[in-house]
């Protein structure tokens, strides 16, 4: 078992989003092997720091769930408080992947950043308390203001 913390390097910065987009799609294959949905939504914004872009988040979700999530200003609620208290979904697990990986060439414009960045890259498969997919979640973030904080424990 094992918990991890996303901070921005330098506490004592205020949080913020900027949405780009949210909308119902036909996933690609790609994203069906991952998610399992032929049908989803997409939501992506850019997270900010200071008003500094810090990184973009892409957001998958069940098409019954992403829809009660358009319903919101995206801009001002945290996606997992949204879940939680409004939506009533209670998650449980999540399967985390962080890597390093160059920007993407469209994330460039949204963070600022030359074509050449390094990023760290987070993937998350997030599931509720009864085991059903909830949300995929591949993000990007300025490695030199971002870290992930993990904490490892044995499962008794």
């Amino acid at each position: 078992m094992s918990s991890t913390s996303e901070t921005i390097q330098g506490m004592g910065m205020e949080p913020g989003a900027k949405l780009v987009k949210a909308e119902g799609f036909q996933s690609p294959v790609h994203l069906q092997i991952i998610t399992g949905l032929k049908e989803a939504v997409h939501i992506k914004r850019v997270r900010y720091a200071d008003n500094i872009p810090m990184g973009v988040e892409n957001n998958y979700y069940p098409a019954e769930i992403g829809e009660n999530i358009m319903e919101y200003d995206l801009n001002k609620v945290s996606l997992y408080d949204l879940l939680e208290q409004e939506l009533g979904v209670l998650s449980i697990e999540a399967d985390q992947n962080i890597r390093s990986e160059s920007i993407a060439k469209e994330d460039t414009k949204l963070l600022e950043v030359p074509a050449n960045t390094s990023m760290l890259v987070a993937e998350r498969n997030l599931r509720d308390v009864n085991g059903n997919f909830v949300e995929y979640e591949r993000a990007c973030y300025r490695s030199d203001m971002y870290s992930f904080n993990i904490k490892l424990s044995r499962k008794k």
